[in-house]
Formats: structure tokens, sequence, C-alpha cells
């Protein structure tokens, strides 16, 4: 089990790829690979899933931060290395391989608190996709994206074919697709692929002030608007509005309801517990 002491970098057994750290109720994820632009061995990519799934049931992480060590974020799968499995290259081992990489993709994407992504560097195939899953993107003025696969003959992984299409529209997340080329921090940010570039001496910063106010907003509400947004490109209006009124009643039961009404009456900031 990882310790949950605060501001503590926090190991995965017998490796040290990944480090966990808590900065009051922030989980700060950190890819620890720089020698390798942090390109994701297989152990790295289960680990993520693992701790992603624990920190949907740990209620004093309120919001979660991941960024990578160097100069850069993730550049997917460490191709020389296999990404850590013999069989990388085989059509079995590559199923086992992405399954992996949905179940962290899918994670991020489901758990119900905020996920920021602090871009420092290039993002390319699935560590770009990886960085999509997020629901916040703030990028260094150094930070590039890649959907690379068209340059290996593959095809493109870890939900890029979800995500991209979402952020940047159809005909954008082809032409990303198909030419596989570099799109620089303020072209990403041109095209609706991030929501905001930054010096690299201020990445982590604004995104600790980003994740800090989030974690003291009403975690449950936003959870509940993240579930909603998330599926609104499958739901006709009518379903839309049925969830909405659904949701709505267990968010009014929430002691941050209370809490958010109260203070308004009593012409105060709220104080929400994420409850």
């Amino acid at each position: 089990m990882l310790s949950d002491a605060f501001g503590e970098k926090r190991k995965v057994p017998d490796m040290d790829e990944i480090l966990f750290r808590r900065e009051g109720a922030v989980e700060v994820i950190t890819l620890n690979r720089p020698e390798k632009m942090n390109s994701f061995s297989y152990e790295m990519v289960k680990a993520i899933g693992t701790r992603i799934e624990e920190i949907q049931f740990e209620d004093d992480v309120r919001a979660v931060v991941i960024t990578g060590e160097g100069k850069g974020f993730c550049t997917g799968a460490d191709l020389a290395g296999s990404g850590g499995r013999e069989d990388a290259f085989t059509a079995p081992g590559m199923r086992i391989t992405t399954f992996s990489y949905s179940k962290m993709v899918s994670g991020i994407w489901a758990l119900e608190k905020p996920v920021i992504g602090a871009i420092n560097g290039v993002a390319a195939g699935a560590g770009c996709n990886f960085a999509l899953s997020c629901d916040i993107l703030i990028a260094s003025e150094k930070a590039k994206f890649i959907q690379v696969f068209v340059r290996r003959g593959l095809v493109a992984d870890a939900g890029g074919t979800y995500f991209l299409p979402r952020i940047v529209g159809l005909a954008r997340a082809k032409e990303l697709m198909f030419f596989g080329e570099t799109i620089e921090a303020e072209q990403a940010l041109e095209i609706g692929l991030v929501n905001r570039v930054v010096p690299p001496e201020r990445l982590m910063e604004e995104a600790m002030e980003v994740a800090t106010r989030l974690a003291k907003g009403p975690t449950r509400a936003m959870g509940m608007m993240k579930k909603m947004l998330n599926s609104s490109f499958e739901s006709d209006l009518t379903t839309a509005l049925e969830r909405e009124a659904s949701l709505q009643g267990i968010a009014v039961a929430t002691a941050d309801c209370v809490e958010g009404v109260t203070s308004f009456l009593q012409k105060r900031d709220p104080d929400f517990k994420g409850k």
C-alpha cells in the first residue's frame, strides 16, 4: 500500500519510474524516466492504472496533477525496450499491452475528480493520448504534441481515436493523425487541444494553483458533471435532461450542496468538504 504522508514522494514498490506525492488534497503523479523521455514501460502503465483506481475511493484526494520529469512529458511506449514485455511486438502481447493502456486512460477519464495534465515537454503517441484523457491541460511553452503512430505504421491507441475528435473536431483529428506532424504549444492552444500555455518555470505553479482551486470545490458535484459531459456526445437532449434531473437529485442531498446554499444565504464564501 502506498504511504499517505502529505508532501512525501511515494514510490511504487521495486520501481522509481513513477513518483506519487500529496500536496494537501492534490495527488501529484510524476513520470520519472527522463533519460527515456518518460516513455512507458509496461510496469509504469499498470502502476498508473492501479493508482488511479485507488484514488477513486480516497476521499482525501480531491484533484490530481500528472506531469513528467525532465524535457519530455511522455513519448509513448518504449519501443526500443519493447515496453518491458518480450512479446510486445506479437499480436497477443500487443493486445495485453493495449489492455493495460485502456485501463489507465479509461480510469482517468472516468475518475470522478478533476485531473490536470501539466505538459512539460514532448507528448507523443500514446503519451499524447494519455495527456488527452485528462480534464484540463496546461502546457509549457516547450510542450509539443505528436500523433506519431502513422510514422511507425501503427494505428492510434490509448484512446486517441475517442479523445482527439471530441477535443478538436473530426476533420482536424484526421489531419493530425494522418500526417503525424508536430504541434507546438501555441498551435495546440489555438486549436483547443490545451487550455493554457505558460512559461516552463511557471508550469507546475500554474497546475497546482488550478488543482488546489478545484480541490476546494464540491468534489461530488464536479464528478457528476464530468461524468455527464464525458457522455454528452453519445446523448440526445432528452437523455441529457433526464440524466441531469437524476444526478441533481443526488447532488441536492450532499453536504456540499447544503453548504453552498447556506453560504449564499449568509453572504459568505462556501467551505466545501467534497462530501
